[in-house]
């Protein structure tokens, strides 16, 4: 890209932003927006072209998002923003710490105790242990590598959080691709692989994200929709529908980017033969994957146990001062921004008033329960799939209720529901859309135009074969 397109690019950005933010909302259809929420609108905006385009490194148009959110929609702003208008007007600031501990936020606390445990892998050759371990069942087909990586992927994501499983399985990927020749574009369908299955994983069990939960606890709430539905019963529901997603994707990487070679052969030998180190790693890669497993009765969570790893290896001297350095902070900051987008949309109730402006309570059953999951897989690009679907829960009840199509058919409600949960672990086109995303993004192989062309279309088949399932199975335990 040349100097005088790079600066276009960014030039369309700030000139789109500035009008989203400057020109009367009633000229874009929402007349009720309070200047924050104009603001936010606008640096949404500034980040979606900026983002696609690629003007500038990914990760430094995040901390530009930052920056700009300091200054213009946070308590803690220039003056000259804030000052001069009512409170009504004005509209609900973002509160500056909520903004800069996207830096420290529980998601980034996670990658790096996953990276951590990757590099310690890898300097003592487990790493290509464990690879081996996994390709002797599966033989050196391509295909079938590919295959098998996908179906341990989404098995552990369906116990396991998404961003755990993805640093995990990055780390028996590793040798493989390091086995490839430089640029291989063999490796590219591999990295794509992980993320995709660990998000179609995460969707066949109530605790494979906290979206499914949220969802199971609002059908199962008594001043909710009162289903009683079972664990079982969610498994039942999306168990197929995982399998099937996940079979119809590998089909999908095999002709998005097919293999030139037939075979995959490994064969690197361990970096080390010291043996107290080799214990360490094992243990600790042990006890953390064991952590994560049993999460729901020890009382922990995810984002903790992810701390465990970073500090056992550090203090072990297994982790020293050249590996921290060496751990890709740019994915790091890329994720931050992303979050800082989620926080600001919530927080300024911007969020809130877009979901809103849908006429669900007006709208033909199957027209809401795509519009909802629609609306949901848009959100979830650029938000976390959780705060999107709590968001949506937040304002589905009263269009349930009171759409006289529905008419308490409480098999169109729980596909309503489930869709929407369904459409948010779908969405996943940019390196922001969701963690396993950006820790794929982060391999130089990887292109945002390929990870986006994969992302689309694995998305919106699979809300449509969502929705023909859910219809098809009808939900008779809950007519």
């Amino acid at each position: 890209m040349s100097k005088k397109e790079r600066y276009i690019r960014i030039l369309i950005a700030v000139v789109s932003g500035l009008l989203v933010m400057l020109i009367p909302p009633a000229w874009y259809g929402i007349p009720e927006l309070s200047i924050v929420e104009r603001r936010m609108l606008g640096i949404v905006v500034y980040a979606i072209i900026m983002w696609i385009s690629e003007a500038v490194p990914l990760w430094t148009t995040s901390i530009s998002i930052l920056l700009i959110m300091l200054f213009l929609v946070s308590d803690a702003g220039l003056r000259v923003f804030t000052q001069g208008y009512d409170a009504y007007s004005l509209g609900y600031l973002v509160r500056y710490r909520s903004i800069m501990s996207t830096f420290a936020d529980p998601v980034l606390m996670l990658f790096l105790g996953g990276l951590s445990l990757a590099a310690a892998a890898t300097s003592v050759g487990l790493d290509v242990r464990l690879a081996r371990a996994m390709l002797r069942p599966l033989g050196d087909r391509s295909e079938g590598v590919l295959l098998g990586f996908m179906i341990v992927t989404a098995t552990l994501s369906m116990f396991m959080n998404n961003t755990a499983t993805t640093a995990l399985m990055f780390s028996v990927a590793l040798p493989i691709l390091r086995s490839l020749p430089g640029k291989s574009k063999d490796k590219l369908p591999i990295i794509l692989s992980i993320p995709i299955a660990a998000n179609l994983g995460g969707m066949a069990t109530p605790m494979g994200t906290p979206a499914n939960l949220l969802a199971l606890n609002f059908l199962n709430d008594p001043k909710g929709m009162g289903m009683d539905m079972t664990y079982g019963d969610w498994i039942f529901y999306m168990m197929p529908l995982t399998i099937f997603l996940v079979f119809v994707s590998w089909l999908l990487l095999l002709w998005l980017f097919p293999f030139h070679h037939k075979n995959l052969f490994l064969d690197i030998k361990s970096t080390t033969e010291n043996k107290r180190r080799q214990k360490i790693v094992t243990a600790t890669f042990f006890v953390t994957i064991m952590l994560w497993i049993l999460e729901p009765y020890l009382g922990s969570n995810t984002y903790v146990t992810g701390i465990f790893p970073l500090a056992v290896l550090t203090m072990t001297g297994i982790i020293g001062r050249l590996e921290i350095r060496h751990i890709n902070w740019e994915v790091l900051w890329l994720v931050a921004g992303g979050l800082a987008i989620g926080v600001g949309m919530e927080e300024t109730h911007l969020a809130h008033r877009l979901v809103r402006m849908v006429p669900f309570y007006s709208l033909n059953p199957w027209v809401l329960a795509l519009s909802a999951g629609f609306v949901c897989f848009l959100l979830s690009t650029f938000i976390s799939n959780t705060a999107a679907t709590k968001l949506l829960l937040s304002i589905l009840p009263m269009a349930l209720t009171t759409n006289p199509s529905i008419n308490g058919d409480k098999g169109l409600m729980v596909m309503v529901i489930m869709g929407v949960t369904a459409s948010a672990s779908l969405a996943m086109a940019l390196p922001v859309s969701t963690a396993p995303n950006a820790l794929a993004y982060a391999f130089e192989e990887v292109e945002q135009k390929q990870m986006a062309k994969a992302g689309l279309i694995i998305g919106i088949m699979g809300m449509l074969v969502t929705y023909l399932l859910f219809s098809y199975l009808s939900f008779a335990n809950y007519m």
